[in-house]
């Protein structure tokens, strides 16, 4: 019922009355009545009921034990008389002691509510749903604003993500060490909160017969314009309650020129804790760059508030223009009368540059938006829109998501991050299992690939593709991502072998890599570009490139391409011998930033060297060696250069490194990183139950409120405990043929085991080491074939599969169906 509310359900605020829950429906587990939040909660029962009263319990704390996404709803059954509830939202509990909750995220739209914080005026009983969607939280309060009291007999969320259950995944992993199978679960956790369906996230505009109709939310911005300076875009809006709001000047990036329309607040439809004091009542506010308020990362500037002369009367039409000059002289009318005209350099503001425009009102606020115009400063009309198609919807990037898709967090970025998807596509694989996720996603950035072979690094998902190529084009900057993305499609088809799908988009990952043999130095024949790895003409980037080369080349085999294999595989080659050449810096015993940074290296770098085969066994030892100067109480911070008290640890540079530290059989650094920074995501204080985006030395989230507690990057041991400790891993595509290859010591383990689904069937192992005998007993499907791969220091007496003994040493070959196989031990 939530797309037909009507006119009188609009005046409740953002509640719509929906149909009786389904059983599927994310609900909290614990909860705690008070007059404050409360981290000490009890056990919420099955059909329990919640009575908030103003006058004694006027807040209830409610913990649903991990990170949960959809639309929040209320069953009422009581109610003393209206009241106003306010509702808050975080994924740590701290962010219900701050005014914002942990928002406002103003960086995108999202398809989901910029704000953490939201207001409802209950008038009856029965059913609610929220309009917005909250992207991500453990965490929630309702708090009772008005005298009164309410009865709740349900309150959770209406999913938007799939309600998975961790304990019974299409692919697994357990092991006898308690908290290795919880960290398992954060990288399934949090990937299944940050992927979803096609069409699971709507719009978060309604397009109406008076015109756009749009609750409080992060503007725009529209496709159009983007390259524009010195205009004037005029608008008619009415407000429906508290204010109007909307951007100019507005770069692709989110930054810009943001401005609200207060209206008079009348007392019938203003909440009482509608801050009046940041939004006065007949005025214009005005701030640069993300929004109003600082969000950490997000700086803002509160330019100022402005009275204006005109009763700003709701739910009347005014008609608005706006002239920002020179990127300086900001000037408002309304209906023909000036109503403000400043120079921002007067208020510290920086010149604006080119940008478009978008509307969102603020936070609670509702308006209509129709006739929208922009004229040139000498009068031509540039662009016209009424703003009554449902074109408008992805013009202004808030259209119904198209395709299954997966985004860097749950409740932020909530942007499809090309390169943050190499974590994502393996954990996948690895858990959920959800290949469609992996495809979507895949899919949906090729879609915006330029005829350079360049791919959007990160898409906004309300857009058409083709804004995203001619308009809405983030392709600089972040190069290596390039890479990063091929190295996401190269894994993914190792791990499934999905020929069928590959094929179809082969020519563009094809026409991706032609562009990065492109950017190769001819001088150095490093990569010449920098980004977030590392520098140019440096290891990180240039062995992730050999690693995408390697891994291409097997893809190109599978698809019967042999030109592209050689190809692929001799300028690997070329490229992974100027590293050793240029980057190995045979003094420090390690691989370097750069040949410009030649006494500098990072966790990237040694990482990459190490993974992409770079590295000879000797090299990599020694490299791993010298991350030791990297290590802090959590984890290893990026850069030797990096000042190691401000450091925060990136769980996702950490990922890379410990897949190079099993591949090389370093277990001391995997084990260091498991105890110490994927543990510290396992603390009930802080936990989400899902991996985290940077971890703070003192073990907390590393960017404060502002961290995202559900991002798949930070979820790499999800699919490294799989494939190196239980360890199961594809040799050819889709596990045609596999090695098991467990890790039986450096962890203090007495068993493991893990299973995978592959395209042939499940694939399955479990090993159990005793005092004398290691039994590893592995289940594969029919049409594969693989091999035991045992470590070559393990003193072997005899060796037996299903009975009978065999004499091939550390590797034992294995077929398809079960096989069980008995080592004992010297």
């Amino acid at each position: 019922m939530r797309a037909q509310a009507t006119a009188k359900l609009f005046l409740v605020g953002t509640l719509v009355a929906v149909c009786n829950a389904s059983i599927d429906n994310f609900l909290p587990q614990r909860y705690q009545l008070g007059t404050q939040p409360s981290i000490t909660t009890k056990p919420l029962q099955t059909g329990q009921s919640i009575t908030v009263d103003f006058d004694n319990n006027p807040v209830v704390t409610l913990d649903y034990g991990h990170e949960v996404a959809g639309f929040p709803y209320f069953q009422i059954s009581d109610l003393s008389n209206p009241v106003q509830i306010e509702v808050k939202y975080t994924e740590q509990f701290d962010g219900l002691n701050h005014v914002w909750a942990d928002g406002p995220y103003y960086f995108a739209n999202g398809l989901s509510n910029s704000f953490r914080v939201e207001t409802f005026n209950i008038t009856e009983t029965g059913k609610f749903e929220s309009y917005f969607v909250q992207g991500g939280q453990r965490w929630q309060t309702i708090t009772i604003l008005s005298k009164g009291h309410i009865t709740l007999t349900e309150v959770g969320f209406v999913p938007t993500i799939d309600h998975v259950d961790l304990d019974n995944l299409p692919s697994t992993f357990t092991c006898s060490h308690p908290t290795y199978n919880e960290i398992w679960k954060l990288g399934a956790n949090a990937a299944a909160a940050a992927c979803f369906d096609a069409r699971s996230q709507p719009s978060t505009w309604e397009v109406t017969e008076e015109g756009a109709y749009i609750r409080g939310q992060k503007p725009g911005p529209g496709v159009s314009g983007m390259d524009w300076t010195d205009y004037t875009m005029t608008f008619s809006s009415k407000i429906v309650r508290g204010g109007t709001g909307w951007s100019i000047s507005q770069a692709v990036s989110g930054t810009g020129l943001l401005l609200l329309l207060v209206s008079n607040l009348p007392d019938e439809t203003t909440f009482v804790n509608t801050n009046k004091t940041l939004t006065p009542a007949n005025s214009i506010v005005v701030a640069s760059g993300y929004g109003l308020v600082n969000q950490t990362t997000l700086d803002s500037q509160l330019v100022g508030k402005f009275p204006v002369s005109v009763d700003i009367k709701e739910g009347e039409w005014y008609k608005i223009s706006t002239t920002l000059l020179s990127g300086s002289q900001l000037s408002i009318d309304i209906d023909g009368n000036s109503v403000l005209n400043i120079s921002l350099a007067d208020y510290g503001v920086s010149a604006l540059s080119a940008g478009g425009w978008g509307f969102g009102p603020y936070q609670d606020q509702i308006a209509l938006f129709k006739d929208v115009t922009v004229h040139a400063s000498n009068g031509t009309l540039l662009y016209k829109n009424d703003m009554k198609s449902p074109s408008i919807l992805s013009e202004y990037g808030v259209r119904q998501n198209t395709k299954a898709l997966c985004m860097d967090g749950a409740k932020r970025d909530r942007l499809v991050w090309l390169g943050d998807f190499f974590h994502t596509s393996k954990i996948l694989t690895s858990s959920t299992s959800r290949w469609d996720y992996v495809q979507g996603t895949l899919n949906y950035l090729l879609d915006t690939q330029l005829p350079n072979g360049l791919v959007n690094i990160a898409p906004s998902m309300g857009y058409n593709t083709s804004s995203m190529k001619e308009v809405l084009y983030l392709y600089s900057g972040l190069y290596d991502y390039q890479i990063l993305g091929v190295l996401s499609f190269t894994g993914f088809f190792l791990r499934s072998g999905d020929s069928t799908w590959a094929r179809g988009v082969w020519p563009s990952i094809q026409k991706q890599i032609l562009w990065l043999l492109g950017e190769i130095d001819s001088n150095t024949q490093l990569v010449g570009f920098g980004g977030f790895l590392g520098d140019a003409n440096g290891t990180a980037i240039s062995a992730a490139l050999v690693q995408a080369l390697n891994e291409a080349a097997i893809v190109a085999d599978a698809l019967d391409d042999a030109k592209s294999t050689q190809k692929y595989r001799d300028t690997a080659a070329k490229l992974s011998k100027a590293i050793n050449e240029h980057l190995w810096n045979d003094d420090l015993g390690v691989y370097v930033r750069s040949t410009s940074s030649n006494t500098s290296y990072g966790v990237a770098d040694i990482a990459f060297a190490i993974s992409s085969g770079v590295a000879s066994e000797e090299r990599a030892a020694s490299s791993l060696a010298r991350v030791a100067d990297l290590k802090l109480v959590p984890g290893y911070k990026d850069l030797s250069t990096t000042n190691s008290s401000s450091a925060d640890i990136s769980p996702n540079t950490n990922g890379f490194l410990l897949a190079a530290a099993m591949e090389a059989n370093e277990t001391t650094i995997a084990k260091y990183l498991l105890d110490n920074l994927w543990t510290a995501m396992t603390v009930d204080k802080y936990s989400s139950g899902a991996s985290w985006e940077y971890v703070a030395q003192d073990l907390s989230p590393g960017l404060s409120l502002f961290t995202s507690l559900s991002h798949p990057w930070g979820g790499a041991p999800t699919y490294i405990l799989t494939e190196h400790v239980a360890g199961i891993r594809a040799v050819t595509p889709g596990h045609k043929t596999w090695i098991i290859e467990p890790a039986i010591s450096g962890f203090d383990l007495d068993w493991a085991a893990a299973s995978v689904k592959s395209q042939y069937g499940q694939l399955s192992v479990k090993w159990e080491l005793g005092s004398k005998v290691l039994k590893v007993n592995v289940t594969a499907p029919r049409g594969t074939s693989g091999k035991l791969s045992l470590p070559s220091d393990l003193q072997i007496k005899a060796i037996k599969v299903n009975g009978h003994k065999v004499t091939s040493g550390h590797n034992v070959p294995l077929q398809s169906g079960s096989s069980i196989v008995t080592i004992q031990l010297d």
